[in-house]
């Protein structure tokens, strides 16, 4: 069954990018259905490049995966379609990659795990950026601060390391690099921010940097590579 996200103040930078990801793949699709359709009608017996073909379809699947996950039917439709021929079989392949974005400009997943926890964040994270336009600096630091130890929570949840849910970003962090569960750059990257959160001293100006370092963060790892679910 379908799941409604919830709403954030405004649309999710990492929505955007998903569904800008879906017209890219939509976009290549259209131009290899036109190219076996003028291959076809010229009476030609050549083909499309397979390898070409099979790029595009295992980049189709890729993101039907992390965007609704393996059991959607989405995916399912994708995976088990019967092929016929290269014009055909793009053509059904596209009716599945067009109804899978729609879904997604409206609100729905099926990896709703995902999605939920990123516009949960890109909510507060767009919180913390008003408090720290009303001059609020130590809330906004306390917010972003909060988001962090619950987004390095989630990876631990999802990667099977032990933790504490009274853990602080910095015992997070170090849990996650003894298990080598995510790579040591991510880590230090996000350590950085952990460091500036916590600073007494820090400046309005380093907080809306690493404001957009976390938010960057979002758009980058949980909604491209999704290293929290996968």
């Amino acid at each position: 069954m379908l799941e409604k996200t919830v709403k954030g103040d405004g649309t999710s930078r990492t929505t955007a990018k998903v569904l800008g990801r879906f017209d890219e793949l939509i976009e290549q699709g259209e131009k290899i259905k036109d190219t076996c359709k003028k291959l076809y009608f010229s009476g030609s017996k050549r083909s499309i490049d397979p390898e070409l073909f099979e790029s595009w379809k295992t980049n189709c699947l890729s993101l039907l995966k992390s965007t609704f996950g393996s059991s959607s039917p989405h995916f399912d439709n994708f995976v088990n379609r019967k092929f016929f021929d290269y014009y055909n079989s793009t053509q059904i392949y596209l009716g599945i990659l067009k109804g899978a974005k729609e879904d997604l400009s409206k609100g729905y997943f099926f990896h709703k795990d995902l999605m939920l926890s990123v516009n949960i964040f890109d909510s507060l994270i767009n919180r913390a950026r008003r408090r720290l336009n009303e001059d609020k600096v130590l809330e906004a630091q306390v917010i972003l601060k909060t988001v962090l130890a619950e987004i390095l929570g989630k990876i631990c949840e999802n990667k099977n390391v032990p933790y504490d849910p009274e853990d602080a970003a910095g015992d997070l962090i170090a849990r996650l690099s003894r298990a080598d569960a995510v790579p040591e750059h991510v880590l230090e990257r996000l350590g950085r921010l952990q460091e500036d959160f916590e600073s007494p001293e820090i400046s309005p100006v380093q907080v809306a940097t690493d404001l957009e370092g976390l938010l960057d963060f979002l758009d980058e790892y949980l909604g491209s590579q999704i290293i929290i679910l996968n």
